[in-house]
């Protein structure tokens, strides 16, 4: 009956000494979660393009229309925009012929405002699939890029104007997304 009492008795010192310990300091794991956001804007009010054909030498040279800070863009590390349309051609309510949406070409350029200085990208022919437009390694916050949209001169398109839409418009969209990369 001793060593029960005295098996008890180291027991419960032990079983107090160690509580009494336990309770002196405690800790808690602290985590930053980054996950990745990516996120692109059409800038501006007006976020049509008009490429217009008016004189003999827009049809002959081409015509171009720089959009200044056109793009906008927030992204944690690293990313890519890619750029399509809709649709491979682009089509008129006013005649059954089409434009290839690869006689347009976009270029990037660093936004006039907060724009972005390290960044890679190549002029772009449009078309059905997602092509890489603009890359970077580092992160945006709100950073802009002007693009500049090009049609095609050579009279490419002399035979496309109809009599029964003045002026005649060809019409896609054209739609960015951005991946992290």
């Amino acid at each position: 009956m001793k060593k029960v009492v005295t098996a008890c008795v180291i027991l419960i010192t032990a079983f107090l000494s160690k509580k009494a310990t336990a309770q002196n300091a405690s800790s808690a794991v602290l985590n930053i979660v980054l996950h990745p956001v990516q996120t692109i804007e059409v800038g501006g009010s007006d976020n049509s393009v008009n490429l217009e054909y008016k004189t003999r030498e827009d049809y002959s040279q081409g015509v171009s229309l720089n959009k200044e800070n056109h793009l906008k863009i927030y992204s944690t590390g690293g990313f890519i925009v890619n750029v399509r349309t809709s649709a491979q051609n682009l089509t008129s309510t006013a005649t059954s012929k089409s434009i290839d949406a690869g006689d347009i070409t976009v270029t990037a350029a660093t936004g006039t405002s907060n724009g972005m200085e390290s960044f890679t990208s190549s002029p772009v022919h449009l078309s059905g699939s997602d092509t890489a437009f603009i890359t970077s390694l580092q992160g945006a916050a709100h950073k802009t890029f002007d693009v500049t949209y090009a049609a095609k001169g050579d009279n490419k398109f002399i035979n496309h104007y109809t009599k029964t839409q003045n002026p005649t418009v060809y019409t896609t969209q054209v739609v960015y997304s951005i991946l992290p990369q």
